[in-house]
C-alpha cells in the first residue's frame, strides 16, 4: 500500500470520512506530478488537521455511543499523524525536498528577470528544472555524493553536471546573476565553504532553508547575513509552509 493509499485507509474507518477527501486528492496530484517528472503546480495548504477542524468534527459525531467514540477518537489521531508523514515521504520516495512548484520558480523569474542561475547541490534538479521549463538559463550542478544513501540524484529531472559546490562555483560563479542552493544538510559545513567563496564573486546568493532548523549548518547561520529585500517577500509568498518546518527563501551576503 502507498502512502496515499494509506490516507485513504485511514479516512475509509471514520464516520463521514469522506470529508478529508480534499486534501487527499492535493497530496495525490502533488505525488503523480513528481511520479511524472513534473513539479506540482501550487504551492501546499497545511495538511495537518487544524484544532478547529478537529473540534469541529469530533463535535459532529457526538452522537456516537462511547466505544465508538473512542475508536473515532483514535482512528481520527492516527490520520493526523499519517498526514504528519508527508514530508518524509516526499524526501524517502522523490528525493524532494524542499518544496519546489511550477508558481514559485515562476515568482523567482517575475522577480529577478532575465537573470541566469547556477544551482549548487541540485539534488535531482527540481528547482533547476523549474526554471529552466520557463525559459530561465540555469546551469545545475550536483556531484551526486548523496545518492547512494535515498533518492537524492537517483531521479533526475534535468540534465545535472556533475560538478561539486566549489568546482561548480569556479566554473560558472563569474557567469551567472544568482547562485542558488536548497536544503543544504546541516550537518555539513559546505555551505559555509561556498558563503566565503561567493563573497568574492559579484553574484547574489540565494538559499533555500530553515534558519537554525532543518537545515545548513551552524556555522553558516552564525556567518550569514539574511538582507531584507522585497523581491524576496514576494517569491516567500508562493513557498510552502505545510507543517513544522520554516523554511523560505533567503538572500545572503
Amino acid at each position: 500500500m502507498n502512502y496515499i493509499d494509506g490516507l485513504r485507509a485511514d479516512t475509509a474507518v471514520l464516520p463521514n470520512g469522506m470529508v478529508f477527501n480534499a486534501r487527499i486528492k492535493f497530496m495525490e496530484r502533488i505525488c503523480q506530478a513528481l511520479a511524472n517528472n513534473q513539479l506540482p503546480k501550487y504551492h501546499f495548504p497545511q495538511f495537518q488537521l487544524t484544532e478547529k477542524e478537529i473540534t469541529s468534527y469530533m463535535e459532529s459525531n457526538v452522537n456516537l455511543d462511547e466505544v465508538e467514540f473512542q475508536a473515532m477518537s483514535a482512528h481520527l489521531e492516527k490520520f493526523d499523524h499519517d498526514l504528519g508523514e508527508f514530508r518524509t515521504y516526499l524526501q524517502t520516495r522523490f528525493g524532494y525536498w524542499a518544496t519546489i512548484t511550477q508558481d514559485f520558480t515562476a515568482a523567482i523569474k517575475a522577480n529577478f528577470p532575465n537573470q541566469s542561475f547556477l544551482e549548487l547541490m541540485a539534488g535531482n534538479g527540481y528547482l533547476s528544472k523549474g526554471l529552466r521549463d520557463i525559459g530561465v538559463e540555469t546551469y545545475c550542478t550536483d556531484d551526486l555524493s548523496w545518492a547512494k544513501y535515498n533518492q537524492t540524484g537517483n531521479l533526475a529531472l534535468t540534465e545535472i553536471e556533475s560538478l561539486d559546490a566549489l568546482s561548480a562555483l569556479e566554473k560558472y560563479g563569474n557567469q551567472v546573476d544568482n547562485v542558488i542552493v536548497a536544503w543544504s544538510p546541516d550537518r555539513e559545513d559546505i555551505d559555509y565553504k561556498v558563503l566565503q567563496k561567493i563573497r568574492q564573486l559579484n553574484v547574489n546568493f540565494l538559499l533555500i532553508g530553515e534558519k537554525n532548523g532543518a537545515t545548513d549548518s551552524k556555522e553558516f547561520w552564525e556567518d550569514a547575513k539574511l538582507v531584507e529585500d522585497p523581491r524576496i517577500d514576494k517569491i516567500n509568498q508562493s513557498y510552502s509552509h505545510y507543517d513544522l518546518v520554516q523554511d523560505q527563501l533567503y538572500l545572503v551576503k
